[in-house]
């Protein structure tokens, strides 16, 4: 997956208000993408065959290009995520996507960053949708 924007400079995750919206990023989901993907995960389907990028792929997509625009301190978890898939992806699809900050909650010792994550195809249909917890040491 290569982000088709120009690099952005990272912010420190810990630092942004909520509300905070990253810069979009754009990638293409073509078949060498979703070849590593499926391989990565070791996937039962033949997505490639059908011409259908798996979900989590977009996610994971999404995710990786979001995160691009952000530094994440040493000792941070991925603690949670949900996404809602609204559509099928074919193979080839250019996706934007775009993420910003929606809560912060101080636990201790812990500050859990809550991000919402939006994909569009290149038509601007909303293909996914979600949100993604990460915990990030004080």
């Amino acid at each position: 997956m290569e982000d088709k924007d120009t690099n952005h400079s990272s912010v420190s995750l810990k630092q942004v208000p909520v509300g905070y919206e990253f810069p979009p990023s754009r990638y293409e989901l073509d078949g060498l993408v979703v070849s590593k993907y499926v391989e990565a995960v070791g996937e039962q389907h033949d997505f490639l065959t059908m011409g259908i990028v798996p979900p989590l792929a977009i996610a994971a997509c999404a995710m990786t290009a979001t995160s691009q625009s952000f530094v994440v301190p040493p000792g941070s978890i991925h603690a949670s995520q949900e996404f809602e898939f609204l559509k099928l992806v074919p193979i080839g699809t250019t996706i934007s996507c775009s993420g910003k900050v929606a809560n912060k909650l101080e636990r201790g010792r812990l500050n859990l960053i809550t991000l919402e994550i939006k994909a569009l195809d290149q038509d601007q249909e909303k293909v996914l949708t979600g949100k993604a917890t990460i915990a990030v040491p004080s």
